[in-house]
């Protein structure tokens, strides 16, 4: 009996085998390695998609009409570059982005950006920036 009063003050551990231990440490780094390919695929989605931007309004800017000054070209670029930075932020609704990208191809489509399609396509970029939070460049 005084065994047993000795035992009672005592609390009892449950015993971790070494395998429990191993296959808690290896859950944990695998939960650390799947978080950080999420993080970077999200990162990647968004490089993608900045460069898919650029990659169509690239053209646009090659096709602008001819006599614009210098200064002009550069505020054009500077307003479609505007798109692709908020793009890569992931700032943009994906809709509007579309609709963007499908406007800079049809103007392009002839081969030559005429003064109507620059118009809209530049209140289009204006107004992405805008939304985004970039501002009017």
């Amino acid at each position: 009996m005084e065994e047993n009063s000795l035992d009672l003050g005592r609390a009892t551990r449950p015993r971790e085998g070494r395998a429990a231990r191993v296959a808690t440490l290896a859950g944990g780094l695998l939960l650390v390695v799947l978080v950080a390919f999420l993080l970077g695929g999200m990162l990647s989605a968004r490089r993608m998609l900045a460069g898919g931007v650029r990659a169509v309004t690239t053209p646009v800017l090659l096709a602008l009409p001819e006599g614009l000054s210098e200064r002009r070209r550069q505020e054009i670029r500077r307003r479609l570059e505007c798109v692709a930075e908020e793009a890569q932020a992931g700032r943009l609704d994906e809709r509007r982005l579309g609709e963007f990208t499908r406007a800079c191809k049809a103007a392009v489509a002839d081969g030559r950006v005429d003064a109507s399609e620059l118009r809209d396509l530049e209140t289009r970029a204006i107004a992405l920036c805008v939304a985004g939070g970039g501002g009017i460049r």
